[in-house]
């Protein structure tokens, strides 16, 4: 699935060594053919509950002051190919759902269709990654978007890691069109591996410069992300993993937003925790935490709120 979004967060296509510490889901085993030989097809179903303190919209900066509890499913299909050229090919779909159980107006569900080719050099690897991104909240479309990335990625030295990327993406609010636009940005994380996949630190930052057809809209912004993930052998060959990442954005929006008389400047805050447990070879258990701190001069923008989510992952 892709790289990290700032409008959803998607997982994505990496370099090889990498793939299977920054999956979002736990590896399938093929799907077997008649004559016993096994597709490179990776399917994992979650489903769980989540519970959120503020029930939210962020995309179009609304906020409902109550708490609520939802149902959460999440479907992921991945492809990968590896040509004896040195090309490595990646397809993928996904399906995410969220329904509450009284503020139904939120209910949201993601479609996301992926397509990824890197190609593997002696020092260096390049590759272009894609995708398209259909969400609908309530049942009517909120947002669509597609996104396109070249990226390189390169061992620094045995224990450090680089993935620089450009993206482009074009986004379509049916229903608020002064938010359609488009994106440019460009990011780049450094990797540390203190003990391989199993466990190493992560910085990123990012710069982007959104341009939409509502000027009110218009902003340049820079992030700086920090992640952190650790595998532990407490039982048995399946370990269970820890996940820490904590994000800062600023957004610097450069017209006056008419409700307020004044241009709008962001500050936001995100910390989130999360812990796989096993419970056997296809089946895991994901617990999650998030906190996000939100100020903003646009009183819909400006909050704070907590979100906890319990699920079952099955890989098949």
């Amino acid at each position: 699935m892709p790289h990290d979004s700032s409008a959803f967060p998607f997982a994505g296509p990496m370099a090889g060594v990498l793939l299977s510490a920054f999956s979002l889901g736990v590896s399938s085993t093929g799907l077997a053919q008649e004559d016993g030989a096994a597709w490179p097809i990776e399917v994992t179903v979650a489903a769980g509950l989540q519970y959120d303190d503020l029930v939210t919209v962020e995309e179009l900066d609304q906020v409902r002051n109550v708490g609520d509890a939802a149902a959460v499913l999440d479907l992921d299909l991945d492809y990968e190919r590896n040509f004896d050229q040195g090309t490595d090919l990646s397809l993928g779909y996904s399906l995410s759902q969220k329904s509450y159980f009284d503020e139904s107006e939120f209910d949201l569900q993601i479609h996301n269709l992926s397509f990824g080719l890197k190609q593997n050099f002696e020092h260096f690897d390049l590759g272009i990654e894609t995708y398209h991104v259909q969400a609908r909240l309530d049942g009517d479309e909120l947002l669509s978007f597609t996104h396109l990335s070249p990226y390189f990625t390169r061992f620094l030295t045995r224990r450090l890691y680089l993935r620089g990327s450009y993206f482009y993406r074009d986004k379509d609010f049916p229903e608020n069109p002064g938010r359609d636009g488009n994106v440019h940005a460009a990011d780049a994380d450094l990797y540390f591996f203190i003990d391989g996949t199993r466990h190493y630190v992560v910085a990123g930052l990012r710069y982007e410069d959104e341009d939409t057809r509502d000027a009110a809209f218009d902003y340049r912004g820079q992030q700086l992300e920090l992640r952190y993930s650790r595998r532990f052998d407490l039982y048995g060959e399946r370990p269970v993993r820890l996940r820490l990442d904590w994000r800062y954005e600023d957004r610097d929006y450069r017209s006056v937003t008419p409700s307020i008389g004044q241009r709008r400047d962001d500050q936001r805050q995100r910390w989130r925790v999360r812990v796989d447990l096993p419970i056997s070879q296809r089946l895991t258990a994901l617990l999650s935490y998030q906190y996000r701190d939100h100020e903003s001069d646009l009183p819909s923008a400006d909050f704070s709120d907590n979100r906890f989510e319990a699920q079952l992952e099955m890989s098949f």
